[in-house]
């Protein structure tokens, strides 16, 4: 009897090649012992803090390495990656330890292997919740700025033991925002990110430093608090516009990756009009230093404008408003009662305001009164040391909750 012989499908058998090379290709890319861990790899480590995101995102912890560097001996950090080429580019930023945990079990297997007292949360990832099983450690969550953005409080801040805030203004978003959060998990403690002593950059001699530092548009429009489509244009002119000053431009950093046709054309508009010294350029580079040398900040509802408030109370603020509604932006954001607003109705005027503040600021005394409010009265400067006590004063109070359920166990 004669054998059939099967017939191969030319398509089936493309698909088989190019699967095999894929895997081949993932196994090169991805190799099962890529940066392996040992117990040893985070041995004596007291402080672990997670970042599972993509390198698109490294912005968010990037802020905080060198608070991370800067911890004292007895909260030695290590950060915990969940992505290869987030690893790759924390390597290129930090000397602190970066343990790659590839796999769930891999992480599983890390947070058995580790003494880790606190774990620390630097964004609302829900990947964060990976590792909230693990009950050995404190759970903080610090978020990666302080604004009055409604993405600066989450429904996921009840999964956490503490949450470290900047100050009272940070607790009153999470108590009108958030049903049914403790307020007792909300610790103020300033900002340590900005006491790390940056140097502003150099100044021009007898010139006055406005800058424009322009949020992105966010991921929706309630999110939405971006003023470049809108006022960017206009803004850059008026700024320019001013005897005896520069100007700068320092976006957000994913305004220079911005889909939004508008955010796009606003942005290619100003780095044409930015073509002249001494007006500046900065689409890199670290944005307190920028706001150090800044007399005049234009900007959004942002972590920008309240670090350059908590940097300089004495600078004066020029806040948008995407939405002309002054109500609904003093209500949303307080700084908004300290700071000149640019709207629909008053960015045709901006120049003649800009003028003015620079010849007088009849805002400064409110500033100072919205700054103790935003940051508790702790001082630029401070931040740091309240922080890292902070710290430590949560891992104590974890371990003695833990060694009193210890103690009810055995009883029973």
């Amino acid at each position: 009897m004669a054998v059939r012989r099967r017939t191969r499908n030319p398509v089936s058998r493309l698909f088989r090649v190019l699967w095999r090379k894929a895997r081949t290709l993932k196994r090169l890319v991805f190799p099962p012992t890529y940066d392996p861990f040992t117990a040893e790899s985070a041995a004596g480590a007291q402080v672990a803090y997670f970042f599972a995101d993509s390198p698109s995102r490294i912005y968010q912890i990037a802020q905080w390495l060198p608070v991370i560097e800067k911890s004292p001996a007895h909260l030695k950090p290590v950060i915990i990656t969940r992505s290869m080429a987030t690893t790759e580019e924390l390597k290129k930023l930090t000397t602190v330890p970066i343990i790659h945990a590839r796999t769930f079990d891999l992480l599983m297997s890390l947070l058995e292997l580790s003494k880790f007292k606190a774990i620390i949360y630097v964004n609302n990832s829900y990947q964060n919740f990976q590792t909230l099983s693990y009950q050995a450690a404190v759970h903080i969550h610090v978020n990666h700025g302080e604004s009055d953005k409604i993405s600066m409080v989450s429904n996921q801040a009840k999964a956490y033991d503490r949450v470290f805030v900047a100050g009272p203004a940070a607790k009153d978003r999470y108590l009108k925002a958030v049903a049914w959060i403790d307020q007792n998990k909300l610790i103020t403690v300033g900002r340590p990110q900005l006491d790390l002593g940056q140097t502003p950059i150099p100044a021009e001699p007898k010139l006055k430093t406005i800058t424009y530092a322009p949020t992105w548009e966010g991921e929706d429009e309630a999110n939405n608090y971006t003023s470049m489509d809108l006022y960017g244009k206009k803004i850059i002119d008026a700024a320019l516009s001013q005897k005896n000053c520069r100007t700068i431009y320092k976006p957000h950093p994913r305004i220079l990756t911005s889909k939004d046709p508008e955010v796009v054309a606003a942005h290619k508009y100003i780095i044409s009009k930015l073509s002249k010294a001494p007006h500046q350029l900065l689409l890199e580079g670290d944005v307190i230093e920028v706001l150090l040398g800044t007399d005049i900040l234009i900007s959004d509802i942002s972590s920008v404008t309240l670090d350059y408030l908590y940097l300089k109370p004495n600078g004066a603020i020029f806040l948008s408003d995407r939405r002309t509604d002054s109500a609904s932006l003093e209500s949303e954001s307080p700084v908004a009662s300290a700071a000149t607003i640019i709207d629909l109705n008053s960015v045709n005027n901006l120049s003649t305001e800009l003028e003015i503040t620079l010849q007088k600021d009849e805002l400064s005394a409110k500033r100072a009164e919205v700054c103790r409010y935003y940051f508790g009265g702790i001082a630029a400067g401070e931040s740091s040391k309240t922080y890292f006590a902070a710290i430590l004063n949560s891992i104590n109070e974890h371990e003695i909750a833990l060694n009193a359920l210890t103690r009810t166990r055995r009883s029973i």
